[in-house]
């Protein structure tokens, strides 16, 4: 009488077949998560606007609500370690005074380009009075 040995372990087809779904798993979680660095860029970069904005409205209280020519004058207060940039570009957001006290702060998004209809592309856009409608 022949002793039959029990082999226990995995054959070679069947550690292939986990080799091929965990890829497919692997490839859908990276797809998935591709895109959340750029939304996270867009995120901060709204709320870095948005803590600009409050500093310019601090300016205006403390300077007979008058608005800076430039963000630059935000440095002296708010902002001693340096503006915000965009995330994208590297440089100061865009700031243009329209007025005495009016003012448009905007950052163009991933695609650095006016308009743009979803995050990342899509533009945030400050005024005087809070996050514009046209935005996030």
């Amino acid at each position: 009488m022949t002793r039959r040995k029990n082999n226990r372990g995995f054959t070679l087809v069947e550690l292939m077949v986990v080799i091929v779904i965990l890829g497919i798993i692997g490839t859908m979680a990276f797809v998935f998560v591709l895109d959340k660095p750029d939304k996270a860029k867009w995120t901060k970069a709204q709320t870095e606007m948005g803590e600009i904005h409050k500093a310019l409205n601090q300016y205006m209280v403390e300077n007979d609500n008058e608005l800076p020519d430039s963000l630059d004058a935000l440095t002296k207060t708010a902002f001693r370690g340096g503006l915000p940039k965009d995330p994208w570009t590297k440089d100061n957001f865009i700031y243009e005074k329209t007025g005495t006290n009016t003012y448009f702060l905007k950052c163009l998004g991933k695609d650095k380009q006016e308009g743009g209809a979803e995050i990342p592309d899509k533009d945030i856009v400050y005024t005087e009075a809070g996050l514009s409608n046209e935005a996030g």
